[in-house]
């Protein structure tokens, strides 16, 4: 080795060496100041959360503007074309969401209503029942209220009631402004989708290796393809199951079928627990009005669940996901943890493209490994 191969390795050496002092470094000072680790990294999370949202929006509005760009393919501005179908893509969303409140939402309040009217009677059916044990739940009619007490209460709360006000509204503010700025970066990130990949893909090539950016636009595209799959996979799943919800409980005659199944449709687009979710407001709004269905919807659906997973996704889907259900739960059970629903939903394919990656690197690697065994067993 000469004095120059010497020099380089000494430099590799104390490069490596400073970079780890410097992690080490860093990892302490973070240790130690975790308060303000958390503070910093949260007004990072407000500042980006829009963009993000934005980006997401996006995604998912890609999907159905790509179909209405397929089928108006005879419009050859390519502006007036991507314009329209950002609009009409934007429409069909608003529409689904708009049906879906106009179905659920009345039907709730009316259950709620309902609920609130008959309150003195379901409390006298419960002092009956605990009547029979020598128990009493409420006595409406020796039930003393103090109201000097409670006036005085409520005005030592005002303060405290004002805070949480400004509070609500200050949030509701932040969360409208967030959704605009998502919605407009949305908008403009589909209109120069194209454009953006290029410019992307060229500060890639300026800045790493080409192996390195092959690596990161094969991660792109597989994500690209596992996201756009589950999201129209869910979507077509939980279509299927709605509406076989719907004409079942017709059958069956129970009570608000088709805002019942129009939100377990909704509800199953949250893998595993959102179907479930759906089932236990569903089964609220019944026993509001026939106690006695609620058994037998919980179980129709239960075996609709069933039948759509085993038979009918299989058939009409396939393995397109192509997740073991095993990590589907670890993977549900972590995104919820961390980011709630939307946790939940991003989940699966977050988790599937992983999968598919390091499946993807295993399977070379054996290959490779195949490959050099017959070349030994050739040379031999």
């Amino acid at each position: 080795m000469d004095k120059q191969e010497k020099d380089i390795l000494v430099k590799t050496s104390l490069k490596r060496w400073l970079i780890l002092i410097a992690f080490t470094l860093v990892g302490i000072w973070i240790i130690q100041n975790l308060n303000t680790v958390g503070n910093i990294l949260n007004c990072i999370k407000k500042v980006i959360f829009p963009f993000i949202l934005g980006g997401s929006i996006a995604f998912i509005l890609n999907i159905p503007m790509s179909f209405f760009e397929r089928k108006m393919k005879k419009i050859k501005n390519k502006k007036i074309l991507r314009m329209l179908s950002i609009i009409f893509a934007i429409i069909v969303i608003l529409l689904v969401i708009a049906i879906v409140i106009t179905l659920i939402v009345p039907r709730l309040a009316e259950v709620i209503n309902l609920l609130i009217d008959n309150m003195p009677y379901y409390t006298e059916e419960i002092n009956k029942i605990l009547g029979k044990s020598d128990l009493q739940f409420i006595d409406i009619n020796n039930l003393n209220i103090n109201v000097e007490s409670m006036k005085e209460q409520i005005i030592n709360q005002i303060p405290k009631l004002l805070n949480i006000s400004i509070s609500i509204v200050t949030n509701v503010i932040s969360a409208i402004s967030n959704f605009v700025i998502a919605i407009i970066f949305a908008i403009y990130i589909l209109i120069d989708k194209e454009k953006l990949s290029i410019q992307t893909q060229k500060l890639l090539n300026t800045y790493l290796e080409k192996k390195k950016v092959e690596k990161i636009i094969n991660i792109a595209k597989v994500s690209s393809n596992i996201f756009r799959k589950f999201f129209t996979v869910q979507c077509l799943e939980a279509s299927i199951l709605g509406i076989l919800c719907i004409i079942v409980m017709l059958i069956l005659r129970i009570p608000y079928a088709v805002p019942i199944g129009v939100l377990i449709g909704v509800t199953a687009l949250v893998p595993i627990v959102g179907a479930f979710i759906g089932i236990m407001v569903g089964a609220i709004l019944i026993v509001s009005v026939n106690p006695i269905k609620v058994v037998t919807f919980v179980i129709a659906v239960l075996i609709l669940q069933q039948i759509e997973g085993n038979v009918i996704y299989p058939k009409v889907v396939g393995n397109s996901v192509g997740l073991p259900g095993m990590w589907v739960l670890v993977a549900v059970t972590i995104g919820g943890s961390i980011g709630g629903i939307l946790g939940m939903l991003l989940g699966v394919p977050i988790a599937t493209t992983i999968y598919n990656l390091l499946k993807e690197k295993i399977n070379k690697a054996e290959n490779n490994k195949l490959n050099e065994q017959k070349k030994a067993i050739i040379q031999k």
